[in-house]
Order: C-alpha cells, then structure tokens, then sequence
C-alpha cells in the first residue's frame, strides 16, 4: 500500500527541492549537442540520476538497500559521458586528424596474386603473402579509453578528470551481476558522488570550447 498523500507530498519537495531545474534545465545543459533526440535522452539521465540520489537523501538508504540507488546512478553518468564524448568525435569532429588516426589500425592484407604463382611452408604450414597496409577500425572496436585519450588531444575533455570518466565507464561495464561477483565489485557512494562533481566541469569545458571553434 502506497504511502499517504501527505508523506508523498513530503518527499517529491524533498527531492526537488535542491535540484539546480527541472528536466528542461537539465536538457539546456547539453544544448551543444546537434541531436534533438540525444539531447532530450541525456538531460532526461542527468535528471533522474540527480532527483534518484536526493531520493535516496530523502529518505535515509543505508545498508544493502543503498546499492541499487548507487548502480543507478553510476550507469546514468558513464553513460553520459559516454554518449557525449563519442557523438562529439563522429559528429563535430569526424574530419579531424585525431579522430582519423583513431579509426586507423595497422594489418596485414594477404596477397592473393602471389599466392597463385608459388606456395611456401614453414614447418608444414602455409606461408601467405601479405602487404602491412592502413585498415579502418570499427568505431565499436575502439576502447573508450582511447576515445577519451582523442577528446583530450582534441581539447574538449580535460585531463583533470579523465581518469574518473574512464573509471566510471568501467564501472559501468562491471554493473552485470556475473562481472560484479566475479571481480567482487562493489559500487560506493563516494565514486557516484564523484561521477556527479565531475559533470560541471566536463560539460562547462565542452561549452567553452565549442564556442571557442566556432568563433574562431
């Protein structure tokens, strides 16, 4: 049975109360992004990250009962910076020499024209004639680390903070059951509280600098 209208009342103010907005604020904040809908979904993460963190405030979540308030948020803000630094890269930057070098790897291209002229072994096994060439990578295939490690050279992520988003993307990744009592991970409040922190500053250097470029 629910709680009275009362108590409820109580706590929706409780939870708002604090909050910098409402969600249109919240989606304001990410106002640099050309994607409508991206911009909607992620003001929409930011703001129930936040209004999920007062709630848990609210109402005094201690014990194994903190965790799932803690996960939640931890998903929402990796997922943040997540989806802002890649569409960024591909969309902002796509013809930028960092993002080109990123999607570049090294590899062997076997050569089929020599293949048909001779064989070769070595130790009973077939030899085939490659050429050592530039290959594109997929953009799934690329680390978010080292997209990070782009945003950094490219001068819109700061390295003050880089280490957190790449940790809180790990997290994130370890917030399947399987990973956690594998690895025996336990979320704390201190690393959603951090993930939290570091979102001004991450979205004010992003700002700034897309308003730099464009001036410039």
């Amino acid at each position: 049975m629910p709680l009275n209208d009362e108590i409820q009342k109580m706590i929706s103010e409780y939870c708002l109360r604090d909050l910098p907005g409402d969600i249109n604020w919240h989606i304001e904040q990410f106002s640099f992004i050309n994607d409508i809908n991206l911009q909607k979904y992620l003001g929409r993460a930011y703001y129930s990250a936040r209004y999920i963190s007062k709630l848990m405030e609210a109402i005094q979540v201690s014990g194994d009962e903190i965790h799932p308030f803690i996960k939640f948020q931890i998903i929402q803000y990796a997922s943040i910076y997540e989806a802002v630094i890649t569409h960024l890269l591909w969309k902002n930057f796509s013809t930028h020499p960092e993002v080109l070098s990123l999607q570049t790897h090294k590899a062997y291209k076997p050569v089929a024209a020599f293949g048909k002229l001779v064989t070769m072994k070595y130790e009973d096994e077939i030899i085939y004639p490659c050429i050592y060439r530039d290959s594109k990578t997929s953009r799934n295939s690329i680390s978010f680390g080292d997209k990070v490690d782009c945003a950094i050279r490219i001068g819109f992520v700061d390295t003050l903070y880089s280490k957190d988003i790449k940790d809180f993307y790990i997290l994130r990744n370890l917030a399947h059951l399987e990973n956690e009592a594998d690895k025996q991970i336990e979320v704390e409040l201190a690393q959603s509280r951090n993930a939290f922190w570091r979102m001004k500053p991450f979205l004010e250097k992003i700002t700034i600098f897309l308003s730099d470029s464009t001036i410039e």
